[in-house]
C-alpha cells in the first residue's frame, strides 16, 4: 500500500504524543524532603534554595503568620518547633511576619508548625540607579534644561513659604554622607541596619555613612539645601527633616525583609513620608513579600508611603517590587516636562492570586528622572554618579538617571503640601497628586496620571475640602493593549479600573457614554465607594463580525455618578483600523551580540498599529531562518534592520521577487567605521539587495559625535530635503551611527529624499520603485530607537515625524490578506476557507484549493463585511492541500497568498497508522516498567537547582501616539 504525507505526519504526532505521556507518567522527582512533605506551605523558592544548599547552609527565610499574631506569639511558636539550626533576625510587630536565617533542615522542621502559615524565601532587592553615557558639557548649561523644582512647581510653594519644615521623611536606603554640606542640619536620626552604627541623639548632629552612594543623592533630592552652590541647587523640601535608615550595603542590595524593617522602623519614629527608591522584580505567587506587606501597613498607620517604580522600560508589566501597593505612590520618571523615559518601569501591576485579581494601573505619577543633578558622596561611583560641574562645585555633585531620582522628588513635594496643609491623610495627599498631574498625553500605563505639579496639586486641596473621587488609569484603552484595534483578531483583557476616594460616597452608577459605549462595557453598572479603593472591570468588545464600515475612530468617557453628580470620569479613545498589511522584520540575519527587537521602537510599531499594520519577526538572531517565498508570502512589509549576517544569493532573490510582485522593503543601515575601514552590518549583502534599485550603501560614516551623541544633518546644517510625503515636515534629522547612501540618478524610480550637503552627493534618506513595489532605505537604524528620540527632539530633529511619514507611506498598494483558515469535518463532507482580504478597491478574489495529486478545486467565492470571502468544497481526500488566493484591485494589482494545510486520513481506515500505534504502545509500556525499576531501586530523589520609550510632542499637531 502506498503511504502519503499525511499518514507519516499523523504517525508522527502520535509518537510525540505518547512520548510525551510517558515523560508525565514518570517524571524525574527533584526536591527534597522540604518540598516533598509540606508542599502548601513551602513556597518554591525557599523549596528550591534548600534543595540546593550544603549541609548547615543558612538560608534567608520568611515565616508567615495570621493576621493579628504578636512578635512574642510568632517567637514562640518557632521555639517550639525547632530548637536549632536557626537564627532570628528580626520579629516584626507591624506585620506578622519574622525573618531568620535556617538550615534545610530547620525548614523542614517549622514547615510542622501550625501556627506558621507560609515559609518563603527572603528575596533580594536593590537600589535602581541608571547608567547612562555622561555628558561633559555641564546639565544646568544647557539651554534646554529645565530644574526639576521648575518642572514639579516647587519654586511656586516655596515663594509662599513652604519648604517642608516641621514633616519628617524617612529615607529608606544606603545611609547618608552627613558632612555632605547640604544636608548640614537636616538630618534628625540614623538607623544602620547593615552594620549596627546609629545615631539617634540629634542634639550633638547626627553622625551617618553612604558606602554606596545612592542614598546620598535620594536624600538630598528631598532636602538638600543648596549651601555648596550658594542656593542654587537644592532638594524639593530643603526645610524638611531627614530620618536616614539604612538597609543597603555598599553593594547597593538588601533581602527584602531588612526593607521592611526599615519600613517598621519609620513608622515607629514618626515618619510623616517613607521614601524608598528600593526594589525588584515581582510576579504574584500568591504570597506577598514583607516590604510589600509592611508598606501597606506603614500607609495604615498614618504614613506617605512614595516608592520607585523601576527601570525595566519600556516593557509592560515592568513595575518593581514594592512599587506594586496599590496604595503607595508609584512613581516613573520622565525628560523634564517632556516625556517618560524609556527605562521607566510600566504597568500593569497583574495580580494573578492576591486580591484584587486583574490588571492594575500603575505607575500613579512621573517625576524627572534623566540626567537629575543632586548631592554626591564621596563613596558614590563615577560610572553612576558622575560628577556635576566638579570645576566650580567640587565632589558635591552628581548628574544621574533613574526612577530613584523621581521618588525622592514626589516625597520633597508632598513634605511641602504637608507643611501647608497640615491634617491631610495618606489617601488624601495619593488623591490630589495625582490629580494635579499634568496629562503628558502618554499611556497611562507609562505616566500614571502624568506629571507631578504640587502647585496645581496644593490649588485643589485649597478649593475641595479635602474630597475628591477619581479613576485610575485616567483613559482607556492602556497597555499592554493600544489605542489602535485591528478590525479582527485583536482580543484584550480586562482592565481593573482603580476608584481612589478620600470620601464614603456610597452607593455610585457607572455611565458609558459617546460611541465608544459601542464597544466598551464595565463589570457592573453600580458600586459602592468608600474611602480608599474600590474596584470594577472595564473590557473592550469588538464584534465578532464587524463590517468595513466598522473603522473609525470613537471616544466617549466612563462616568461615575453619585445622585445627579458626576464625581469622576475616564477617557474613553480608541480608532479601529481596517488591515493595512503584515510587516515581517528580520531577526534571523542579526547577530546574537546585537539584536534589534520590535520592542526597541515601540513608537514607530504603534504609528505602524495606526495604519493597520500588524508587526511580526523572522527567525531569532544568529542565523535562524532562511528568507524565501514562502517566508515572504506572509507579509506585505519586509523590514531589514541592521543586519550583520549575510544574505545567500538565493535569499536575496527572493527579495527581489517580493519587491516586483509589489512587496514594500525597507532597509536601515548602520555605522561604517572608516579608520577600520569596516561596517558594523553586512554592508555587502545589503548592496547586493539594492543593486537593482539605484542605491548603495557607501563607506563612509555619518554621527557619531561627542560624548556618545549623534550629529544632525538637514536643511539647517548645509544638506537639502526633497518634497515627498516621506519628507513632509522633515527638515533635519539626528544621527547616532550611520553611514550615507549613493544613489543612482539614472536607474528609474531612484531618489534621494534627505540629503547631507547641498550638492546631492550623499544622501540618509532614499526611496526606489520597482516592478509593483517600492523600496525605503534609512542610513541609520537607531533613528526608530526609542532611547534616541529624547537627544533628536533636544537638537531639534524630526525623527518622530519621520516615522510618522513613513508608516504612512509603507502602506502596500495591492491587496492585502490578513489571513486563511480552512475549517473541514471527514472526508466526503464539506469544507470552508475563509479568507480575509482588505483593499479599498478590492476588485475580486479567487480561491483554488490544490490536493496532493495536482488536482486544483475552484469554487463559488462569497463576499461579507466588506474582507470576508469564503469558498466551500467536498473533501475528498486526506493529505496537504495548498490553499492560493489571489486577490486583484480596480488598478489591476494582484495580491497571490498561499497556504499548506494538512488534513489527517481516518485513521479507522488506516491500517499502517494502527500498527505505529500498537508498536508504540509496547515501547511505552516497556518504558514505563524500565523506569519504575530504576525509580524502585534509586532510593534516592535528584537535587533540584533552583531556577529607555519616549512620547515626544510633534507631529500632526498633535500628541504622539500611545505606545503598545
Amino acid at each position: 500500500m502506498s503511504v502519503n504525507r499525511a499518514t507519516v505526519s499523523r504517525c508522527f504526532v502520535l509518537l510525540v504524543l505518547l512520548l510525551t505521556a510517558l515523560v508525565q507518567v514518570t517524571p524525574v522527582v527533584e526536591g527534597t524532603a522540604v518540598h516533598d512533605r509540606v508542599t502548601t506551605k513551602v513556597t518554591d523558592a525557599l523549596a528550591h534554595a534548600a534543595a540546593s544548599s550544603q549541609s548547615g547552609e543558612l538560608i534567608p527565610v520568611v515565616a508567615y503568620f495570621d493576621d493579628g499574631t504578636g512578635a512574642e506569639e510568632m517567637l514562640n511558636a518557632i521555639q517550639d518547633i525547632a530548637s536549632e539550626g536557626y537564627t532570628v533576625r528580626h520579629a516584626f510587630h507591624l506585620i506578622p511576619v519574622v525573618s531568620l536565617l535556617a538550615t534545610s533542615d530547620a525548614v523542614k522542621a517549622l514547615a510542622q508548625s501550625d501556627v506558621i502559615r507560609t515559609l518563603g524565601l527572603d528575596t533580594k532587592r536593590s537600589a535602581m540607579p541608571l547608567t547612562l553615557p555622561s555628558s561633559e558639557e555641564p546639565v544646568w548649561a544647557r539651554l534646554d534644561y529645565e530644574s526639576p523644582q521648575e518642572v514639579l512647581s516647587a519654586d511656586d510653594l516655596w515663594s509662599q513659604g513652604y519648604n517642608g519644615t516641621g514633616v519628617t521623611v524617612a529615607v529608606i536606603d544606603s545611609g547618608v554622607q552627613s558632612t555632605h554640606p547640604d544636608l548640614q542640619g537636616r538630618l534628625i536620626g540614623f538607623r544602620d541596619f547593615v552594620n549596627g552604627l546609629n545615631d539617634m541623639d540629634p542634639s550633638d548632629g547626627i553622625t551617618s555613612y553612604d558606602d554606596n552612594g545612592h542614598g546620598t543623592a535620594t536624600a538630598w533630592l528631598v532636602a538638600g539645601t543648596g549651601v555648596a552652590s550658594a542656593g542654587l541647587l537644592k532638594g524639593m523640601a530643603p526645610g524638611a527633616d531627614l530620618l536616614i535608615v539604612k538597609v543597603l550595603d555598599d553593594t547597593g542590595s538588601a533581602t527584602d525583609s531588612a526593607i521592611a524593617t526599615g519600613i517598621e522602623f519609620a513608622v515607629d519614629n514618626g515618619a510623616d513620608i517613607i521614601s524608598m527608591s528600593i526594589g525588584g522584580s515581582w510576579t504574584d505567587t500568591g504570597i506577598s513579600d514583607p516590604s510589600i506587606i509592611a508598606s501597606h501597613a506603614a500607609v495604615e498607620e498614618g504614613v506617605v508611603v512614595v516608592v520607585a517604580a523601576g527601570n525595566d522600560g519600556p516593557a509592560p508589566f515592568s513595575i518593581n517590587a514594592p512599587g506594586v501597593v496599590e496604595d503607595v505612590i508609584t512613581v516613573g520618571a520622565s525628560a523634564g516636562s517632556l516625556a517618560v523615559t524609556d527605562f521607566s518601569s510600566r504597568g500593569p501591576v497583574e495580580r494573578t492570586h492576591l486580591q484584587p485579581i486583574g490588571l492594575h494601573a500603575k505607575p500613579d505619577i512621573v517625576a524627572p528622572g534623566l540626567r537629575v543633578v543632586s548631592g554626591r558622596a564621596a563613596s558614590a561611583s563615577t560610572t553612576e554618579y558622575p560628577f556635576y560641574n566638579y570645576t566650580q562645585y567640587g565632589g558635591n555633585y552628581a548628574e544621574w538617571s533613574g526612577t530613584s531620582a523621581s521618588a525622592p522628588q514626589i516625597a520633597g513635594i508632598l513634605a511641602l503640601l504637608m507643611d501647608k496643609y497640615a491634617v491631610i491623610t495618606p489617601i488624601e495627599m495619593k488623591a490630589f497628586l495625582m490629580a494635579g498631574a499634568t496629562d503628558l498625553g502618554e499611556d497611562p500605563m507609562a505616566q500614571g496620571w502624568g506629571l507631578a505639579n504640587v502647585s496645581k496639586s496644593s490649588e485643589l486641596i485649597a478649593n475641595s475640602s479635602g474630597i475628591i473621587t477619581l479613576m485610575t488609569p485616567r483613559a482607556f484603552p492602556t497597555l499592554p493593549g493600544t489605542s489602535s484595534v485591528f478590525i479582527i483578531g485583536d482580543v484584550r483583557e480586562e482592565q481593573r479600573v482603580g476608584v481612589l476616594s478620600t470620601t464614603n460616597l456610597g452607593h455610585v452608577t457607572i455611565a458609558v457614554t459617546g460611541n465608544a459605549s459601542d464597544l466598551v462595557n464595565t463589570s457592573v453598572v453600580e458600586l459602592d465607594v468608600g474611602t480608599g479603593y474600590s474596584y470594577f472591570g472595564i473590557n473592550l468588545d469588538i464584534p465578532e463580525d464587524l463590517p468595513i464600515s466598522g473603522v473609525g475612530r470613537y471616544i466617549g468617557q466612563i462616568s461615575l455618578i453619585s445622585g445627579n453628580v458626576t464625581v469622576a470620569s475616564m477617557k474613553l479613545d480608541l480608532s479601529i483600523t481596517s488591515y493595512g498589511g503584515g510587516l515581517l522584520s528580520d531577526q534571523a540575519h542579526q547577530s546574537t551580540a546585537d539584536p534589534d527587537d520590535p520592542s526597541y521602537y515601540r513608537y514607530f510599531t504603534q504609528y505602524l498599529r495606526e495604519q493597520g499594520i500588524r508587526v511580526s519577526v523572522f527567525g531569532s538572531p544568529g542565523g535562524d531562518g532562511t528568507i524565501d517565498k514562502g517566508a515572504l508570502s506572509s507579509a506585505e512589509i519586509f523590514m531589514i534592520m541592521d543586519t550583520e549576517i549575510t544574505y545567500a544569493q538565493s535569499e536575496i532573490d527572493a527579495i527581489h521577487n517580493f519587491v516586483v510582485e509589489g512587496g514594500t522593503l525597507l532597509m536601515f543601515s548602520e555605522f561604517y567605521n572608516q579608520t577600520s575601514g569596516a561596517a558594523s552590518f553586512a554592508i555587502d549583502s545589503y548592496n547586493e539587495i539594492l543593486a537593482p534599485y539605484g542605491i548603495e550603501c557607501e563607506s563612509i560614516g555619518i554621527g557619531v559625535g561627542p560624548n556618545g551623541l549623534g550629529l544632525v544633518y538637514g536643511t539647517d546644517y548645509g544638506g537639502s530635503v526633497e518634497i515627498s510625503p516621506i519628507t513632509d515636515g522633515v527638515r533635519n534629522l539626528y544621527i547616532l551611527a550611520g553611514s550615507t547612501l549613493k544613489v543612482e540618478p539614472s536607474v528609474a524610480g531612484a531618489q534621494g529624499l534627505l540629503w547631507i550637503d547641498e550638492a546631492k552627493t550623499h544622501a540618509i534618506v532614499a526611496t526606489a520603485e520597482y516592478g509593483l513595489g517600492k523600496v525605503i532605505v534609512v542610513s541609520d537604524g537607531s533613528i526608530l530607537y526609542d532611547d534616541v528620540l529624547y537627544d533628536a527632539d533636544r537638537a531639534g530633529a524630526d525623527n518622530l515625524k519621520l516615522q510618522e511619514n513613513i508608516a504612512k507611506v509603507i502602506v502596500p498598494v495591492i491587496p492585502r490578506v490578513y489571513d486563511v483558515l480552512f475549517s473541514h469535518g471527514r472526508i466526503g463532507e464539506t469544507a470552508n476557507i475563509t479568507a480575509y482580504v482588505f483593499d479599498e478597491d478590492l476588485a475580486n478574489v479567487e480561491i483554488t484549493v490544490r490536493s496532493s495529486d495536482g488536482t486544483n478545486t475552484t469554487g463559488v467565492v462569497t463576499e461579507s463585511l466588506g474582507y470576508k470571502f469564503q469558498m466551500a468544497f467536498t473533501l475528498t481526500s486526506g493529505g496537504f492541500y495548498d490553499i492560493i488566493v489571489v486577490a486583484r484591485d480596480g488598478s489591476g494589482n494582484m495580491r497571490l497568498y498561499e497556504k499548506m494545510v494538512l488534513v489527517p486520513v481516518d485513521a479507522a481506515d488506516d491500517v499502517l497508522v494502527q500498527a505505529v500505534v500498537i508498536g508504540l504502545l509496547a515501547i511505552v509500556v516497556v518504558g514505563i516498567i524500565y523506569v519504575g525499576a530504576l525509580k524502585i531501586g534509586s532510593g534516592k530523589k535528584a537535587s533540584r537547582r533552583p531556577d529607555e520609550e519616549w512620547e515626544v510632542p510633534v507631529g500632526d499637531g498633535g500628541p504622539p501616539p500611545v505606545i503598545e
